[in-house]
């Protein structure tokens, strides 16, 4: 085993966002920018971008940010230049909250003592790099990947195929951790990457090695690769 790509939201952290309260504060971005909008108006058009985003995802494919709020803007008649776009970015680094798990350090330098570290997200942000270059963890990682730096989200397995071709590792060289079944385990095993599931709430016939937390990753790597 040469290389361990590791999920973000719910592997290494947790996260959420109030939504009345962002799409308030893009609300007054807005009239900031000369453009007034009903708040039920604009969580509308949102909303059927976010519906739209849904639909894009279900065939494996990913928008950013910057391209969901455009659709959203643009059937409000709201100004859809790049900097508004990348202020309403900056509004959802500051709203989105994360909190890393207690051990993640601990766990991250262990990994790079032995191992190529990938992190592999599906997100229409940046903000997993955001915050792992914020806190420095990122010296951890030889490559990051957000899905929506490619267009393409887990499970489609050609997101795999990248992060291998960047690591320059075989498929039966890595081991892909995450939490979700379909987008991670299932992603990886399409990839022919070894799936270590993190159990959480989802019911899953999973048979595969799977542990309670990131914390316990690196015992049992030491089992699957003395």
């Amino acid at each position: 085993m040469r290389a361990v790509i590791l999920d973000f939201g719910g592997t290494l952290a947790d996260g959420d966002i109030d939504w009345d309260e962002y799409h308030e504060a893009i609300q007054g971005l807005l009239r900031g920018r000369g453009f007034s909008v009903e708040l039920n108006r604009l969580k509308k058009a949102i909303a059927g971008a976010l519906e739209r985003l849904q639909r894009i995802r279900a065939r494996g494919d990913e928008l950013t940010l910057e391209e969901v709020y455009e659709h959203a803007l643009a059937k409000l008649g709201a100004p859809t230049d790049g900097e508004t776009l990348g202020m309403i970015h900056d509004l959802f680094r500051v709203h989105f909250k994360t909190t890393l798990y207690p051990c993640v350090e601990e766990v991250l330098r262990a990994l790079s003592e032995r191992y190529k570290v990938a992190l592999l997200s599906n997100t229409m942000s940046d903000t997993p790099r955001i915050i792992l270059q914020r806190t420095g963890l990122a010296d951890y990682f030889d490559l990051i990947v957000c899905s929506s730096d490619l267009g393409i989200r887990k499970p489609n397995p050609k997101i795999f195929r990248h992060v291998l071709e960047k690591l320059g590792v075989r498929p039966e060289e890595a081991v892909h951790v995450g939490d979700s079944i379909e987008a991670d385990m299932e992603g990886a095993s399409r990839a022919g990457i070894k799936a270590i599931w993190i159990r959480g709430q989802e019911a899953s016939s999973w048979t595969g090695p799977a542990i309670r937390s990131i914390c316990e990753l690196p015992d049992l790597l030491s089992k699957l690769d003395p």
